[in-house]
């Protein structure tokens, strides 16, 4: 089993509305990091100021189809995945991108028998983290640097 930690950035307030998705294996080998090529049109205040300056674009942004395509063959290659995320809004729109957003048929297999973690009560072990990495700070909200921190959580609290 592969643990993999996932985080999403979303544009509004719902959370209904993604903008990029991140996930990292324990080992720190596996990456995956893909943003949305048309983002979101009227995203909240926060996410226009915070989120959407931290963004890579480039090769990272991909459209819908493309995103669950790259997604799913990345989670092909991981050997018995178990996808650890600390808010339920995150493994929503992780299955909403392997799901095909709304795409009738998106290209690609999609995984079977994933497992699925919730870290609930992390959330001052977290703020720690980021007290502790000041370094790191400047790019949190970015869902790679996220998903990282998470991960680096998980390590301390379990001495690995």
């Amino acid at each position: 089993m592969t643990d993999l930690f996932l985080d999403c950035e979303w544009a509004d307030v719902f959370g209904t509305e993604l903008v990029s998705i991140a996930l990292v294996s324990i080992n720190g080998k596996q990456v995956f990091y893909a943003e949305r090529k048309v983002l979101p049109a009227d995203p909240t205040p926060f996410v226009a100021h915070v989120v959407y300056p931290l963004l890579d674009r480039g090769d990272r942004a991909m459209a819908d189809a493309d995103m669950t395509r790259a997604l799913r063959v990345f989670m092909i290659l991981i050997d018995e995945p178990c996808i650890c995320y600390d808010f339920g809004n995150d493994r929503t729109l992780c299955q909403y991108v392997l799901d095909g957003f709304e795409i009738s048929e998106p290209d690609g297999p999609k995984p079977i028998d994933l497992r699925w973690q919730l870290m609930s009560d992390l959330s001052r072990f977290i703020e720690r983290w980021w007290a502790e990495h000041p370094e790191c700070r400047a790019r949190r909200h970015h869902a790679l640097t996220d998903a990282m921190a998470l991960r680096a959580v998980y390590l301390s609290l379990w001495g690995i």
